[in-house]
């Protein structure tokens, strides 16, 4: 069995009395270790409850197929087709082991992994050379990121991102590089919050993308704001790394990318930035523009890949590379990683373990095998499915009084691409947000309340299929009230299975209207007049 200790998460049970008859069904000739293998390797936000077989996003680690699975923006469960390819390589690596050892797997098969990234995003072409260091998850990749560029010239690093609501809740800890979590990959406990490197602070500042209402702020107001965080930084000897999120969990782009080259121009080699798309909603083609602008890029394997949580991948251009390959790391890193997550010829290897974590293997493996049946498919196969539900999603949450829409905006990449380059399906939506409307009283239902109507969602009940939405996001307050919105998302997987046919997108677009029926049913349900909020205008 693949038990390696370093890596191995061990849980007194995947499946409660509820999900124990669909896990058997779903499992089939896999037993207990394979399961335990494919949640391995990571923080405890994968760990499964003992009853319910389910992590904190509500997701477990076999196919789940009669979920109306909408809720890619916050985790995915494995596909039954994926579970099947996964399943067969653990057997491979399962022989494997009988005859290697399990660190020279590790290096033989993460090679092949970072190989097949890089192939299926069409960079392993030409004269660009493209490292990837891959990581447990997409929060890693800031701690690496800002682990890497601290004290850099012997310059304090600041690090800007977007207010933990549009990105992680973990993602401002780690992008000032402290502990995001309790545990660590090699499983090892730490104090969460408290710096890798004692002395060697690395500043965080955040920037909102929205009012205290939840309506946008404008990209004259946050440039604003940036540049003069930025110019505070330049007057204090600081160093900069803009996060740019590409797309935030309410679907934006933030801060716009016209704003983001004029201050690359204003400040030049004091300001470095990081295209986080840890969402991956976005096209191969934008991927290399960015690389091609010089930019860092984060990418993740479980959102709109919806392989299971948690896979990431940090790709850096040949400028970064050089720049980087020869950063020591600091000692609390060995035990987030490996020596073969890291390229040939960084520095960075020779501090860290050669142990093997055939966890993120096999999340890895799921996640590129959505990648690539999503990546065979026609573009204009793919835009047409996302034409198509974003229609009938958007005039549903506009039409239906039981919803109000979240503010957002147009994707606008068009200064990143030539502008006669007009048919990436990147420019459509995935990502729908909105809030629950009080049907008694006509306010929005509060932050807490819409919580319980996303648990309820989830809850398995005869004859009723699950409902799997984004988790709420808060987004506004309301007088003293709190409010949160929800989100149904396409994942690569919905859009392959839609593109088969008419009759596969229409069904789709049912299922949607299905889940959007089912969430206003429960809220009604659900709601509490004397609580619900009544902002001005809703």
């Amino acid at each position: 069995m693949l038990n390696i200790s370093d890596d191995h998460v061990s849980i007194q049970a995947l499946n409660g009395e509820g999900g124990s008859a669909r896990a058997s069904e779903s499992v089939g000739r896999h037993d207990r270790a394979f399961l335990d293998c494919l949640i391995s390797g990571g923080d405890e936000r994968l760990d499964c409850d003992p009853v319910t077989g389910l992590n904190m996003y509500g997701h477990g680690p076999s196919p789940r197929p009669l979920d109306l699975a909408f809720g890619s923006s916050t985790a995915s469960t494995i596909s039954a087709a994926a579970f099947d390819v996964v399943g067969a390589y653990y057997d491979r690596l399962q022989r494997d082991l009988d005859i290697h050892p399990a660190a020279d797997i590790y290096a033989r098969e993460m090679a092949r992994m970072r190989a097949d990234l890089l192939h299926l995003l069409g960079l392993d072409a030409g004269e660009r050379r493209i490292d990837a260091v891959m990581a447990t998850s997409g929060t890693d990749i800031h701690l690496f990121a800002a682990s890497l560029l601290a004290r850099e010239n012997d310059q304090t690093l600041m690090t800007i991102t977007l207010m933990g609501n549009e990105t992680g809740s973990g993602v401002m800890a780690a992008a000032a590089g402290r502990h995001f979590m309790t545990r660590v990959s090699s499983e090892r406990l730490v104090a969460k919050g408290e710096e890798l490197s004692p002395g060697h602070a690395t500043r965080n500042t955040t920037v909102p993308a929205r009012h205290a209402d939840g309506t946008l702020r404008s990209e004259e107001e946050v440039e604003q704001e940036l540049r003069g965080l930025i110019e505070l930084a330049r007057a204090a000897g600081l160093r900069c790394l803009l996060v740019v999120t590409d797309v935030s969990k309410t679907g934006l782009l933030a801060p716009g990318l016209e704003t983001v080259f004029r201050l690359q121009a204003r400040f030049g080699a004091m300001l470095d930035i990081m295209i986080d798309a840890c969402q991956f909603r976005l096209s191969a083609a934008t991927i290399r523009a960015y690389l091609d602008r010089g930019f860092l890029v984060a990418l993740t394997g479980s959102k709109f890949l919806a392989g299971p949580i948690f896979s990431g991948a940090l790709l850096c251009p040949p400028q970064w590379s050089a720049r980087l390959k020869r950063k020591q790391l600091p000692a609390a890193l060995a035990d987030y990683c490996a020596k073969d997550d890291w390229p040939e010829g960084w520095t960075a290897r020779e501090a860290l373990p050669r142990r093997a974590n055939f966890g993120l293997l096999l999340r890895w493996k799921a996640a590129l095998f959505e990648l690539e049946r999503f990546a065979g498919l026609p573009q204009d196969k793919v835009r047409a499915v996302l034409s198509t539900f974003a229609g009938a999603v958007n005039a549903r949450l506009k039409q239906d009084g039981a919803f109000e829409p979240l503010d957002t905006r147009v994707l606008d990449r068009m200064c990143l691409r030539p502008r006669s380059d007009a048919t990436h399906w990147d420019d459509i939506p995935s990502i729908f947000s909105f809030y629950l409307r009080d049907p008694h009283r006509g306010g929005f239902l509060p932050a807490a309340e819409t919580a319980d109507v996303y648990k309820a969602l989830a809850m398995e009940e005869p004859g009723v299929a699950p409902v799997r939405l984004g988790q709420p996001v808060r987004c506004a307050d309301f007088g003293d009230m709190p409010a949160s919105a929800l989100r149904i998302c396409l994942s690569a997987p919905l859009i392959v299975q839609a593109s088969e046919s008419a009759e596969a997108l229409d069904s789709l677009v049912s299922d949607a209207m299905a889940a959007l029926d089912r969430t206003a049913h429960v809220a009604a349900q659900l709601a509490c007049g004397p609580v619900a909020i009544h902002a001005s205008g809703s």
